[in-house]
């Protein structure tokens, strides 16, 4: 189960299907956070306009009800980068004082985030990729902070916070509603036109039409979804947590060349994910391969590895999604005047600080309001398409197994790992 919907206090509410037509200002495809903060922007900007979202299944169903909590300045490509970081962290700020005003119980605390060497090739990795933004951290004091097993030294980034993205959702789907936004649930797009959205039971003139279904988007070959799963332990005791550390409740990974990510959750669990479940022909998404068993005994393995104090506790969840991997990794929000219709995502499971950039922007971009985020490198940005099947499938599983030998090479060379530097030159176009 989803630790996020499962630990929300209260039954998340329930919203009617769309069943008639109706006339709106901009209909907004999706009910994450990316649909939620245009919406919330919008009418921050313009308190007249009629706003519709449109969501298939419910609230956060999809990665924004299911990722790793962490509200980072990370970004998936150094194109541009400079340039969005400054905005990337107004936004984990805008976030945090949403949160603080609206949803307490989202536990937002900005306490940054550490990335661990644990063994020498890592270690020569993150000094060599280590920027003025991070600090690095000798042994002595990167086990002040988190005391996990074989750690060399690491670096620490303050720009990062940390929230429960299930409560967060949520909390800023009632708020935009309290604004007059009106959201459908149980509602599917099934065809998008210029001033058009058509569903299963209803149709909906907008002016403007925001697609913020991103992983879900209809064409298979505009991004690879690739499934990041996650566990949770029972609650943890002072006595544990004195020797794990987290006492500020950092973010964390150790500096694999596998996605991996944890944070101390607001009711003192010890919350992680990674990647390594194997991609689906056709870019399909399915529901069974978010239990995938063998990538999260995985999980487990390593953070038993990572502490071993947690060698008999309990991991009381399991869960997991698919995030939008574009074929360049980079981000985009596009605007088409002409049409009407927008869209963004392209996130690559960053994308707690970057939907809500997105938002911002889009509202910016429809309302035809000048903003300097209007004009960043991501904005109408035009990603190449993946490639056709069944290369689209050999290259993206072949990718994740080369990740996973990458680190195997390291352990044994204790160098930077030459396959991924290769493979880093072949995915990234």
């Amino acid at each position: 189960m989803n630790l996020w919907d499962d630990t929300l206090f209260y039954n998340p509410k329930e919203r009617p299907a769309l069943s008639e037509e109706i006339d709106a200002d901009v209909a907004i495809i999706g009910g994450g956070f990316t649909g939620l903060w245009s919406a919330y922007y919008l009418k921050s900007l313009d308190s007249t306009l009629r706003i519709v979202i449109l969501e298939g299944e419910r609230i956060g169903f999809g990665a924004s009800g299911r990722n790793g909590g962490w509200c980072s300045a990370l970004y998936p490509t150094t194109h541009g980068y400079d340039e969005v970081r400054p905005h990337l962290i107004e936004s984990i700020d805008a976030i945090g004082t949403f949160a603080q005003s609206h949803a307490p119980e989202v536990g937002f605390v900005k306490s940054g985030t550490i990335t661990v060497a644990r063994n020498k090739a890592q270690l020569k990795r993150i000094h060599a990729s280590s920027s003025l933004h991070e600090t690095y951290l000798s042994k002595g004091a990167l086990l002040g902070r988190i005391g996990m097993k074989g750690a060399l030294g690491g670096l620490y980034t303050p720009d990062c916070a940390v929230i429960h993205p299930g409560r967060l959702v949520r909390a800023l789907a009632e708020y935009v509603e309290k604004l007059g936004v009106i959201i459908y649930e149980k509602t599917r797009a099934l065809t998008i036109e210029p001033n058009r959205v058509t569903t299963s039971n209803a149709t909906v003139r907008a002016t403007s039409i925001i697609k913020a279904t991103e992983v879900f988007s209809q064409n298979p070959r505009s991004h690879a979804p690739i499934y990041s799963l996650m566990v949770a332990t029972e609650p943890l005791t002072d006595e544990i947590w004195s020797e794990i550390g987290l006492a500020h409740r950092e973010t964390f990974s150790e500096a694999l060349h596998l996605v991996n990510y944890g944070q101390r959750t607001i009711d003192n669990r010890l919350a992680v994910g990674g990647r390594g479940a194997r991609y689906l022909f056709g870019s399909r998404l399915r529901a069974q391969h978010e239990m995938e068993y063998r990538v999260h005994q995985e999980i487990i393995e390593l953070v038993r590895e990572w502490f071993p104090a947690l060698k008999r506790t309990k991991f009381t969840h399991r869960w997991g999604g698919a995030v939008s991997i574009p074929r360049d990794w980079h981000p985009y929000i596009n605007w088409d005047r002409a049409s009407g219709i927008a869209r963004a995502g392209g996130y690559s499971g960053d994308g707690v600080t970057l939907s809500h950039l997105a938002g911002k922007t889009l509202a910016h971009l429809i309302l035809e309001r000048e903003h300097p985020i209007t004009s960043l490198p991501h904005v109408n940005w035009r990603n190449p398409l993946w490639e056709r099947e069944p290369l689209r499938w050999l290259g993206v599983n072949g990718s994740v197994l080369a990740t996973d030998l990458a680190d195997r090479e390291e352990e044994l060379t204790r160098r930077p790992s030459l396959i991924a530097k290769t493979l880093n030159s072949f995915i990234r176009v």
